[in-house]
């Protein structure tokens, strides 16, 4: 506990820390804007909302780790901890609190009368809940791999975003997974069970990728980067 505390702490020392922090609370907003006003299409497992929420999680990942990229820190023994364990932990904390909010919204918001309206079914609404587990999944990874081989970590989300995308929004595959998770046809309590155990296990594989490219020293791509945006 006293180690999380300290990695929430940390996140000011962060490069772009106030940026950073703005551009979670937008990101956050938006989600939950786009969820309420839901422009999504009914007939997609495509949601904007749950990536928006998705990314906002991910921006925690960044405040934790890029505080190794200063020379106090790199001589500190919390230098292990902040490239492995404590992003990893504090991204899980943030993306199963947006996860939570955005499944209750939904929830709430997935009625008899709502299907019957926007012409829809329990497995096309509820789909989205699995699409954005997904996301959650290949963004811990793409995290864990991102400040130690940028150019590696930009091509495998760039290939795994654009497939993402071309299933969730023109194919029934997250449809399909989801119609039969759904217990009775209308419970996702099974749906949200397997979502959130994928959350868990991409997390478990990006921590686990992390310790195997902790010795590996941070990309300088990476760090030129930050430098030059918290430069502007």
């Amino acid at each position: 506990m006293k180690d999380l505390v300290k990695y929430f702490k940390m996140m000011k020392y962060a490069l772009q820390a106030k940026m950073i922090f703005i551009l979670a609370i937008i990101f956050f907003v938006l989600g939950i804007l786009f969820e309420l006003t839901d422009f999504s299409n009914h007939s997609s497992s495509y949601s904007l909302a749950s990536l928006y929420l998705a990314l906002t999680a991910m921006y925690f990942y960044q405040l934790v780790f890029s505080t190794t990229v200063s020379k106090l820190v790199q001589s500190s023994p919390m230098k292990k901890k902040l490239q492995t364990v404590g992003p990893t932990v504090v991204t899980l904390i943030t993306s199963l609190f947006t996860f939570t909010v955005y499944v209750v919204i939904r929830l709430i918001r997935i009625t008899p009368q709502f299907l019957e309206d926007n012409g829809t079914t329990y497995a096309n609404t509820y789909s989205t809940i699995l699409f954005m587990a997904v996301w959650y999944f290949l963004f811990s990874a793409y995290m864990s791999i991102s400040y130690k081989s940028y150019i590696i970590s930009i091509v495998i989300v760039a290939v795994s975003v654009i497939a993402i995308l071309v299933f969730g929004s023109t194919t029934d595959i997250f449809i399909n997974i989801t119609d039969k998770l759904l217990i009775g046809g209308s419970n996702p309590v099974l749906l949200i069970a397997v979502s959130l155990g994928i959350i868990l296990i991409g997390s478990l594989i990006g921590y686990v990728i992390s310790l195997l490219l902790y010795k590996k020293p941070i990309s300088d791509m990476a760090v030129r980067y930050a430098l030059r945006q918290a430069s502007k």
